[in-house]
């Protein structure tokens, strides 16, 4: 499998809201329909493949470039994370007990039993250019391998998968967007923890996208929103910790834009 090495931090804070809709078929991309059935009866999920263009990309788009963070939207602030007792540990090594390179079908399988049937579960091809890099057709994103499918549950837990052939696939990535008590890391941080709680561990960039930012807390990379001073050019972040708060968060290889809007 190709490996492509991926920026610091990832954007398009709005896109987890988008949904997937019905589209005109295209080459590159192709939409997963799982049945509750199958999940009854089989290990591996059951399929039937129906072809979509390229509007899918941008509707299922829930993750970017690393490099900046935008947002266009005002999204509620989310609660601090209280974890449940059978929550599966989010780290930079992939979720639970399943790591980066386990088989993809056994991964969502396993998730599909605890957070129901994925939402959205989308699967592209990649071109290899010039400089051995796997874009889209539109040169918008870049990948590490020749096919990916982006699985995303209702949790909003998205997982990531990448192969050379697009039956065979590896869990590669994860994006976390939405507060459950269900994914934490095991030191606690989720969607809504505040980084007044973990400034010890946890690195916030002073340089950001208006109220939003980037920062990084042992491996994983994460989305954060000051709800007080704007993120500026400035080396300092004036905003008093208890007012930032992870609102993403994501590890290991993922679709990336090549088009940062900020």
């Amino acid at each position: 499998m190709a490996v492509f090495a991926v920026a610091v931090a990832f954007s398009s804070c709005g896109g987890a809201e988008a949904q997937l809709s019905a589209e005109s078929p295209s080459d590159d991309t192709t939409t997963t329909v799982v049945s509750e059935q199958s999940l009854n009866t089989t290990t591996t999920l059951a399929v039937a493949v129906a072809e979509t263009s390229d509007e899918a990309n941008k509707a299922s788009d829930r993750v970017g470039d690393r490099a900046s963070v935008v947002t266009t939207t005002t999204a509620p602030v989310p609660s601090e994370p209280a974890a449940s007792d059978d929550a599966l540990v989010l780290s930079r090594y992939g979720v639970g007990d399943h790591r980066f390179g386990d088989d993809a079908d056994e991964v969502i399988n396993s998730l599909a039993v605890l957070f129901g049937l994925p939402s959205t579960d989308v699967t592209r091809r990649y071109r290899e250019n010039e400089s051995g890099v796997f874009v889209d057709r539109n040169n918008d994103f870049v990948f590490l391998d020749l096919f990916g499918r982006e699985t995303c549950f209702d949790s909003g837990f998205c997982v990531e998968s990448a192969g050379e052939v697009d039956n065979q696939m590896v869990f590669s990535g994860w994006t976390l967007r939405q507060g459950t008590g269900a994914l934490t890391t095991n030191g606690g941080i989720g969607i809504g923890s505040r980084w007044s709680a973990f400034t010890s561990v946890m690195t916030v960039e002073p340089v950001g996208c208006g109220m939003y930012s980037t920062g990084v807390y042992r491996g994983m990379n994460l989305e954060v929103r000051s709800l007080a001073e704007p993120f500026s050019s400035d080396e300092d972040i004036i905003t008093d910790p208890e007012k930032i708060v992870v609102t993403a968060m994501s590890a290991g290889d993922i679709r990336l834009s090549l088009h940062p809007a900020c």
